[in-house]
């Protein structure tokens, strides 16, 4: 039997062995039995109260014998644990949805639960635990319900993993982001000057920004400095960078009889270098730290040249880990003065890089990423005291059929909300798409968020009403079915009692007329 969850593993178990504990306190006490001293009370006082003639007395036998075979039927069915349909954990299993960073993720058991539910907590569940028949049948039918659907459902494009996953990329090594500083300094802030000095507007220059965006010399590898004469081939950093050889015919400011341990690389080449390059550092950081990052770019757009691809990487390793501005005459980042002056001065400019609207969206977007991994648990909770509370429910309701379609719909209905999450995915997943069909902006999103945040944020208000509101309205929709099953339940019974009901009253009016004359007389 599949679960929908790695804790619902083990509430599962726990759930129905409370219920058999709290049936057990139930018959040791003799409670269980209330009910059909009520059903004995019952249909002995209503046609007593209606009269003495006609067939009172049959009519109430036959409704008694009738209303006790329903609750001895329903204490078979949905009140005693029966071994026939014993719950065994190693027959439970959860197949987590595959993930961009997942793909094929293994199937979770009791026994390997994949998570440390059953190790250090939630221990000590039972190997076997006995279920009444009908309940069985309801976790069957809905297990098998919600697997068929989500089966049937499309599959989604996991965009969201690689949202997460992006946030993630940064750089953690200190050297790299002293030299990301030293590139953005020496090569990025004088290339950008004289670009936007001269305003070219060579026919190169527009192919370049025609196919790699018109915000391409916004970013510290654009394509328009690494391809166009005169911007990065022509400028060097003030300094040896540490890893690049020394090249006589390079770095002719040297004395060859006595070369440096490092050279000086061009602009272009420490960019670009396939092997030891800044940006083959910054795909090298990002998969390091977000696991993998540019093997889900070539997932999710297959079809982006590595330049793109490895371009949108260090983007997104860039825009969580902006470099500092620095040059000789300040010390680093950007300031001239030391101390609480120099931290009150980072503190400021910090502050004034985030936004309003950044900081809202990324906050809101942490919310929604708890809110979306609770809500599996939130269930599976829900079921635990669903299945612990039954026997009361069983008990309370003397035993009627109705209380089993209502129970039944009740546990079919939280079970359900499995799948109406996936669908809420599937509709997440397309809005995304629909909203940034173009994958090179939806890269941006990162790359570039105050210019996106707004959007983001709308998406994960979409995203976040429809888990949280699809449950609440299906919900709403099952207990207003449930409530009408019941009464239509009632109704289909109420024609045996009504007889008795009926006969009560012609017999109270039989014995008023025949009073009535003797009295005349």
């Amino acid at each position: 039997m599949n679960v929908d969850s790695y804790l619902e593993l083990f509430t599962t178990l726990f759930g129905w062995t409370f219920y058999g504990i709290l049936w057990d306190v139930l018959v040791g006490t003799g409670i269980v039995f209330l009910p059909f001293l009520g059903i004995l009370i019952d249909n002995w006082r209503e046609p007593a109260e209606g009269g003495e003639f006609g067939t009172v007395t049959g009519l109430s036998l036959r409704r008694m014998e009738i209303e006790l075979f329903i609750a001895l039927l329903v204490v078979v069915l949905a009140g005693q644990p029966a071994q026939l349909t014993a719950l065994n954990a190693a027959t439970l299993s959860y197949s987590p949805p595959p993930t961009l960073t997942n793909p094929d993720p293994v199937t979770a058991t009791v026994a390997a639960s994949q998570s440390t539910f059953g190790s250090t907590g939630f221990t000590g569940s039972p190997e076997t635990v006995n279920i009444p028949i009908w309940w069985y049948a309801v976790l069957a039918a809905s297990s098998g319900i919600n697997h068929a659907v989500i089966e049937g459902l499309p599959s989604a494009a996991d965009m969201r993993t690689y949202e997460q996953q992006a946030r993630l990329a940064t750089i953690t090594d200190p050297r790299l982001r002293q030299e990301v500083s030293r590139f953005f300094s020496e090569c990025y802030i004088p290339t950008r000057s004289k670009y936007q000095s001269a305003q070219p507007t060579s026919a190169a220059i527009t192919g370049l920004l025609q196919t790699y965006g018109p915000d391409d010399p916004d970013w510290l590898g654009s394509h328009v400095y690494q391809e166009t004469p005169g911007y990065y081939d022509a400028l060097r950093p003030s300094s040896a960078v540490v890893g690049w050889d020394y090249v006589a015919a390079r770095d002719t400011e040297y004395d060859s009889a006595e070369p440096p341990t490092w050279g000086k690389p061009y602009c272009s080449e420490w960019w670009a270098d396939s092997d030891i390059g800044l940006r083959q550092k910054l795909v090298t950081e990002a998969d390091l730290t977000a696991g993998g990052l540019s093997g889900l770019v070539v997932i999710i757009a297959p079809f982006l040249a590595s330049d793109k691809q490895y371009d949108a990487v260090a983007r997104v390793v860039l825009a969580n880990a902006p470099p500092s501005w620095s040059n000789n005459d300040l010390v680093t980042n950007n300031t001239g003065t030391s101390g609480l002056i120099s931290d009150a001065e980072r503190l400021i400019k910090g502050g004034l890089a985030t936004g309003g609207v950044i900081t809202a969206s990324a906050l809101f977007s942490v919310t929604m990423t708890a809110v979306l991994q609770g809500l599996p648990m939130v269930q599976a909770v829900l079921l635990l005291g669903m299945y612990a509370l039954l026997p009361m429910l069983v008990v309370l309701s003397r035993y009627s059929i109705s209380m089993m379609m209502t129970g039944a719909m009740a546990i079919f209905t939280v079970k359900f909300w499995s799948v109406l999450w996936y669908l809420a995915l599937w509709v997440d997943q397309n809005l995304i798409l629909a909203m940034y069909p173009d994958v090179n902006i939806f890269f941006q999103m990162f790359a570039n968020p105050g210019e996106h945040d707004a959007k983001r944020m709308l998406l994960n208000m979409i995203t976040m009403s429809l888990y949280l509101g699809l449950p609440l309205l299906w919900s709403g929709i099952m207990g207003w079915a449930g409530l009408h099953i019941g009464r239509s339940l009632a109704t289909a019974a109420s024609p045996l009692g009504r007889t008795t009901e009926d006969a009560g009253k012609q017999g109270a009016q039989i014995g008023r007329a025949v009073l009535s004359k003797a009295l005349k007389k």
